[in-house]
């Protein structure tokens, strides 16, 4: 990156910033070939609470709490009427 700085007068500066743009490219087997050794490289978490979304897991237990509740609530409501 180059920073070029020209004065026109005593008031004003100005400032030029520029990039060389390189841009890198690949056949189909050539990035399949990086893509297999990148994931040879990393390791996989394989265990259950990786694969499944925490958020999830939190709704669903509201979901089974709550029909649990409202399960002994009509049983409770059925056994006090009969009695």
């Amino acid at each position: 990156m180059r920073h070029k700085t020209k004065v026109f007068s005593e008031e004003i500066k100005v400032t030029v910033i520029s990039w060389k743009d390189e841009r890198w490219s690949a056949d189909r087997e050539t990035l399949a070939a990086i893509n297999e050794m990148l994931n040879k490289d990393s390791k996989r978490k394989s265990n259950l609470f990786s694969k499944l979304n925490p958020q999830t897991l939190l709704m669903w237990l509201f979901y089974g709490v709550g029909f649990v509740l409202e399960g002994v609530k009509f049983l409770f409501r059925k056994i006090t009427r009969k009695i």
